[in-house]
């Protein structure tokens, strides 16, 4: 068991929920490697869908009436 309490928890919480046996050091390897890919894979995904949405309202594929979103977003009585 890990001195830090929370860092503990979160290494039983992944045991009972995976019924893993490894040892701490070889878990906590294991999650940082993969939580360091999907992480990576996350931001990629993000950048992606930025790109393509900035690419539709560049292309006219996407109307976009900010006139209209401001008057949604307006406090009552503002408009």
């Amino acid at each position: 068991m890990t001195a830090d309490a929370e860092l503990g928890g979160a290494l039983e919480r992944v045991r009972a929920a995976t019924g893993t046996h490894e040892p701490d050091a070889t878990l906590v390897r294991r999650l940082a490697v993969g939580g360091a890919e999907a992480e990576i894979q996350a931001g990629r995904g993000r950048r992606a869908a930025a790109e393509a949405l900035l690419a539709a309202m560049d292309g006219g594929e996407f109307d976009l009436d900010l006139a209209a979103i401001d008057r949604l977003n307006a406090p009552p009585g503002a408009t």
